[in-house]
């Protein structure tokens, strides 16, 4: 399902405002998000700090708004260091509803409430037989956990190329980072604004643009400031900088347009999601940095393999978009297309033009040219399937995998170019050198 794959929800919990400690949590959900089930039948997990005044005499009672959309199959208790509760519903339309969940405890034989989550709000989102999105894998599991160790590997591996003398430069003179903050999070949600009316999209489709405009560097900006000799260090500080301010600057853009185009829906940004690409940067890299000053060989092993190794991973990204963007290639028209060629062009074109205009070195141009053009489209994705009506959410994720698809498209052909570029002017360099002019 779309929204297994591209919703990352962190374990937390739900309390109830009281001023004692609760003993219920949610585990499925987060302090500011729903439920969200797709599937017929789904699982709820509370957990309960509560001690029981007589061996397994506590209870869970579900209570739900509306019994036809949702009904509870069974509840079933688990016993170990922290008590469980697994709540088994059936899902039998879309559509939103509620449900409370209350603790009792039987005390001889009078019962007594402990606590409850009142008005746990749950979204029904069941797959469409004409939806775009198959029901199939869009992607094949048993790859990404294949590829797995390599993309930790190569986060560790650009761990060992930082240079700390970079980050006290960028705080002396923070320009680059403030020039990719308003390319990312004002300019270019602005012009695909603009751009998406100019064209007459549909409201859906054209918030997919905007939203997609207004996401933070992706992680693959710094492995393509590698392979275009950027400032690799400055690269994973634009992309930590902007995912960081993009926990601000997507809901507020997500809602400012999303009103301008009078789309309906309650916007929902999945922060667990950001914190985990901050996390999943973050770790390996740290590891790296610790690899750099405690075992200087192995850095260096590992500084020999990571370009063949961003290489490679490159590569298979292309891959994997383009293998679950293929089922888009049958909806999308030629206005679409040109918005998703356009939308990575213009994050290189505004990048590029305000570093060098400032006067910034080329290495840092060409960082601040990629992190505006190469975007973390799937937290567009994200937003999308999670605030919109399913008609709305299909519509409007066409424009993030679109992007990612002629983004990866471009960057490969400014790679080559450059490297073409390259081994001309090196060839030239060498009939010099050995046919010197008389």
């Amino acid at each position: 399902m779309i929204r297994k794959l591209f919703i990352v929800l962190l374990l937390s919990s739900v309390t109830l405002g009281e001023a004692r400690k609760p003993f219920l949590s949610l585990l499925n959900i987060e302090k500011t998000e729903a439920l969200f089930f797709t599937k017929s039948e789904e699982t709820v997990v509370v957990r309960s700090s509560y001690r029981d005044k007589q061996p397994n005499s506590s209870y869970l009672l579900v209570q739900l708004e509306d019994d036809k959309m949702l009904q509870v199959v069974n509840v079933t208790k688990t016993l170990s260091d922290v008590t469980s509760f697994t709540i088994n519903l059936v899902t039998d339309g879309d559509g939103d509803t509620n449900l409370t969940v209350q603790l009792w405890d039987l005390e001889g034989r009078r019962e007594r409430l402990i606590e409850e989550i009142k008005n746990v709000r749950v979204r029904v989102l069941k797959q469409r037989q004409d939806s775009p999105f198959p029901a199939s894998n869009l992607i094949d599991r048993n790859i990404l956990m294949l590829f797995l160790p390599m993309i930790l590997l190569n986060k560790c591996a650009f761990g060992c190329k930082i240079e700390f003398q970079v980050f006290d430069t960028v705080w002396k003179r923070p320009l680059p980072v403030v020039i990719g903050a308003v390319v990312q999070f004002f300019l270019m949600p602005f012009c695909g604004f603009l751009l998406t009316q100019i064209l007459a999209l549909p409201e859906a489709q054209a918030f997919g643009f905007i939203v997609t405009c207004t996401c933070p560097g992706g992680g693959g900006g710094y492995l393509f400031a590698l392979l275009l000799e950027g400032d690799v260090t400055l690269a994973i500080l634009m992309t930590c900088t902007s995912t960081f301010l993009a926990l601000v600057t997507m809901p507020t853009n997500s809602y400012i347009y999303s009103r301008i185009l009078g789309l309906s829906g309650t916007l929902h940004i999945p922060i667990s999601r950001i914190m985990s690409t901050l996390l999943f940067i973050l770790a390996p890299m740290s590891v790296g940095i610790a690899i750099k000053r405690r075992l200087p060989n192995k850095a260096n092993f590992l500084e020999r393999i990571i370009r063949p190794l961003s290489f490679i991973l490159m590569f298979i990204g292309i891959y994997l978009t383009f293998s679950m963007g293929l089922v888009f290639l049958k909806t999308v028209n030629l206005e679409v297309l040109l918005l998703g060629v356009l939308v990575p062009a213009l994050g290189l074109l505004f990048g590029y033009f305000f570093a060098k205009i400032s006067m910034l070195p080329l290495p840092v141009c060409k960082t601040v040219a990629i992190e505006g053009g190469v975007l973390n489209s799937f937290l567009a994705l994200a937003i999308i399937q999670l605030s919109f009506p399913q008609s709305d959410a299909d519509s409007a994720s066409v424009a993030p995998f679109t992007v990612a698809m002629c983004s990866g498209c471009e960057m490969l052909l400014i790679l080559l170019f450059y490297k073409a570029k390259k081994r001309c002017i090196l060839n030239i360099e060498e009939k010099r050198v050995k046919n010197p002019p008389v």
